[in-house]
């Protein structure tokens, strides 16, 4: 048997709420004419009141929370790219030592470099994408080699990470509309946007090799975010 009670949290609330006031109404007269105590009306009243308050703040540190973790992935983001770059620089410059990349956290070349190092995070194949958009305003994208099975899912021998792009509004056709949103080194990853309508969203992502060169990407995945 279906519940009297509204399922949706807004419309149960509005429920309790009409309730509330309509015992209360007349000074508890509703309440007190159907065997209710003026107490009861009150304790009704303030309960309902609390509930209401309760959701409401919910609902603002939520918001809260979307902001502050879509604020700290464009950090990541922008700080990542720029210490990649940093990074390419120093191994570039003929002046730095092994010494030297040791101590700064680089990778350290070979004594007796193989001719395939520089390439072979290009022969590796792309990693899959498999999308999870089930939860309001979210997006967890697991990526790998067997994305739909995270305890096989290892990422392949020669890589240190996969980096994430994405793209407001489906597959772009223009390169410069995909945007970076992390480079992860465990899948998966979560993509918290703040969109007021359903959005669309694209996903595309390529393997970090240890030389901190970047392998080809994979085929995109789209899939449309609910609000």
């Amino acid at each position: 048997m279906a519940d009297y009670i509204p399922s949706k949290e807004p419309a149960k609330i509005l429920w309790m709420w009409n309730l509330m006031v309509w015992l209360a109404d007349g000074n508890a007269a509703n309440a007190t004419a159907h065997g209710f105590t003026a107490k009861e009306a009150c304790t009704f009243y303030f309960a309902v009141f609390q509930a209401k308050l309760a959701a409401d703040n919910n609902v603002t540190k939520q918001a809260a929370a979307r902001a502050a973790t879509a604020a700290k992935n464009a950090a990541f983001a922008t700080a990542i790219a720029m210490a990649r770059d940093n990074a390419q620089r120093l191994q570039n410059d003929p002046t730095m030592t092994n010494a030297d990349r040791a101590a700064a956290g680089l990778s350290v070349h070979d004594a007796i470099p193989t001719s395939t190092a520089l390439d072979e995070v290009m022969t590796i194949a792309p990693p899959l994408l498999l999308l999870k958009f089930n939860i309001r305003r979210q997006v967890t994208v697991h990526w790998g080699p067997n994305p739909s099975d995270e305890s096989h899912n290892g990422r392949p021998a020669g890589t240190i990470g996969c980096q994430i792009q994405y793209a407001r509004g489906g597959i772009p056709t223009d390169e410069s509309q995909w945007i970076a949103l992390n480079v992860d080194t465990e899948s998966p990853i979560l993509h918290v946007v703040n969109d007021t309508t359903p959005t669309t969203y694209a996903y595309r992502a390529r393997y970090v090799g240890k030389n901190l060169k970047f392998g080809p990407f994979g085929d995109p995945a789209t899939c449309t975010v609910s609000v």
